[in-house]
C-alpha cells in the first residue's frame, strides 16, 4: 500500500470559505476568546478527515479507516464548529437563514441526522459513493450538515435559539437518543459474517490476517466507541452542571462583630 496525500482544491476552498464566514459572523459578537479556537479545531478536524491519508486509505483499502473518517465528519467536527458560535452569532444565523430555525429543533434534527447516518451506510448508497466522486462529496457534506443540526440543540449558545431551549436533563436524554442510529449500524457491522460493501469485499488485504470481515467488524467498533466520545464528554459536563444547579444555596457564614 502506498500512502498518498490527497490535494482537492474544492476542499481547501470550502475550508477557507468557512473561516472567512466565521470571521465576518464573529465581528463584535464574540463573548469569549475560546470560541475561535473551538471553530478552528473543527476546521482542522475537517481537514484531517478529508485531506490526509485517512481519505484515500479509507476509500481504497480499509473500511475501519473510512469509518474513522465518518466519525470525524459527523461527531467531532460539528460540535467543535457549533461551540465556536456565541449566542449572538447563533441568533444571527437563525435570523439570516430562516430554514435553520426549523431544521435545528430537537425532533427534526434527530430525524435528519438518523436518516443521513442510516442511508449512507446501506450497501447501495455506500457502494455508489465509491464509484462516483460527486456522490461521495454529497455524502460528506450531508454528514457534516446533519451533524451541525444534531448538535445545535445540545450546546448552550446555539440551543438558546430554540423555541423552547432544553434543560440539562432533556439534553442528556436527547444525546442518548442521538446514539441509537449509530449503535444500530455499529452492531450490524460488528457481528456481520460477510462483507456488505463491494469496494472492500474485492479489495486487497494489506495487513496479514486482517480480512475484510474483520475490518468490517472493527469498523463497527470504531463507530460505536469513537463515535460516542464527544457525547460522553458532553454528558459529563451536563451532569455536573445539573447537579451543581440543583445544590441548595449554602448559607453565609456568620462572623462575630
Amino acid at each position: 500500500m502506498r500512502i498518498t496525500w490527497p490535494l482537492d482544491p474544492s476542499v481547501y476552498l470550502g475550508l477557507v470559505v468557512l473561516l472567512l464566514g466565521y470571521a465576518w459572523l464573529a465581528r463584535g459578537r464574540l463573548d469569549n476568546t475560546a470560541r475561535p479556537l473551538y471553530f478552528l479545531a473543527g476546521v482542522m478536524t475537517l481537514w484531517l478527515a478529508l485531506e490526509t491519508p485517512l481519505d484515500p486509505t479509507g476509500d481504497r483499502y480499509l473500511q475501519s479507516v473510512h469509518m474513522s473518517q465518518h466519525v470525524l465528519l459527523s461527531f467531532v467536527a460539528p460540535p467543535l464548529l457549533v461551540l465556536g458560535l456565541s449566542p449572538a452569532m447563533a441568533g444571527l444565523l437563525v435570523r439570516r437563514i430562516p430554514l435553520l430555525s426549523g431544521l435545528c429543533q430537537p425532533i427534526p434534527a434527530q430525524v435528519i441526522a438518523a436518516a443521513v447516518m442510516i442511508f449512507w451506510h446501506l450497501p447501495g448508497p455506500y457502494d455508489l459513493t465509491e464509484m462516483d466522486e460527486r456522490v461521495h462529496i454529497l455524502e460528506h457534506l450531508t454528514m457534516m450538515v446533519a451533524g451541525v443540526f444534531l448538535w445545535w440543540p445540545l450546546l448552550e449558545a446555539s440551543g438558546s435559539t430554540l423555541r423552547t431551549p432544553l434543560h440539562e436533563g432533556a439534553r442528556l436524554a436527547y444525546a442518548l437518543v442521538a446514539t441509537l442510529p449509530q449503535d444500530g449500524i455499529a452492531l450490524v457491522l460488528q457481528f456481520s459474517r460477510h462483507v456488505f460493501y463491494t469496494a472492500y469485499a474485492n479489495g486487497p488485504i494489506i495487513i496479514a490476517g486482517w480480512t475484510p470481515v474483520i475490518d468490517q467488524n472493527v469498523a463497527g467498533v470504531v463507530l460505536q466507541l469513537a463515535g460516542k466520545v464527544s457525547f460522553v464528554i458532553l454528558g459529563i459536563v451536563l451532569l455536573y452542571r445539573w447537579i451543581e444547579r440543583e445544590q441548595p444555596a449554602q448559607p453565609e457564614e456568620l462572623h462575630p462583630v
